[in-house]
């Protein structure tokens, strides 16, 4: 599955998303609102922060970054 398919189907689930940008080697969560979603990044170790929803970051991330668990996330 894609990407893309992966975050639609997601979506529509209402589940949160975990995937790492691995040009960059930072993780990004993907967290479904009523408006739409939020995205946070988390570079390894560090405590995670809000980004922009069309960063280049989130924009790699949806087009090939490695899907990620929920603990791995966590614990990245």
């Amino acid at each position: 599955m894609t990407n893309d398919r992966y975050i639609y189907e997601s979506f529509k689930k209402g589940k949160e998303i975990y995937i790492m940008d691995d040009l960059e080697d930072v993780a990004v969560r993907y967290c479904p609102t009523k408006e739409g979603y939020k995205t946070y990044a988390k570079f390894k170790g560090e405590s995670e922060y809000k980004i922009y929803e069309k960063s280049n970051i989130v924009t790699r991330a949806d087009m090939g970054g490695t899907i990620l668990t929920k603990e791995q996330y966590y614990s990245y």
